[in-house]
Order: C-alpha cells, then sequence, then structure tokens
C-alpha cells in the first residue's frame, strides 16, 4: 500500500501568499503620574492578590477538609 504525500493544494509562489502589515508586538502600557491617576484598561482589570485571596484559598481547603471527614465518617 502505497501513501500518497504530495500536497494536494497545488504550490503557490511565498511572496504571492504575504499580505497586509505585520503585528506589533504586545507590551504593557506605560503608567500614567497623573493626578486623579489615569488608568488604562489593561491596568484597570487587574486584580488584587495578597491576603483576602490567601483567606479565600485556605477557607475553601478547610471547608473541603471537613466535607472530606463528614463523609469518611457517614461512608465508612
Amino acid at each position: 500500500m502505497t501513501v500518497d504525500t504530495r500536497p494536494r493544494v497545488p504550490v503557490q509562489d511565498p511572496e504571492l501568499l504575504r499580505g497586509g502589515d505585520p503585528i506589533t508586538p504586545m507590551r504593557a502600557d506605560d503608567h500614567s503620574d497623573a493626578d486623579p491617576a489615569v488608568e488604562t484598561p489593561v491596568e484597570a482589570r487587574q486584580g488584587f492578590l495578597g491576603r483576602p485571596v490567601l483567606m479565600v484559598l485556605i477557607g475553601g481547603l478547610v471547608l473541603v477538609t471537613i466535607a472530606w471527614f463528614a463523609v469518611e465518617k457517614l461512608v465508612y
């Protein structure tokens, strides 16, 4: 049995396939020193990390542990 590995589409000149403008690389926005502060949309979407996030994660872990022990006691 032979496998045909030739391309099914006719080969074209690569220069003809090129088109459009090149995409500029994405970079973080420059921060503003204006008063009152003017935030860019990227800066405004960023949330805070730290103690509140850690407390939510620890609280979820405690609730999962309590549920685990409850299931262990009820099933076995």
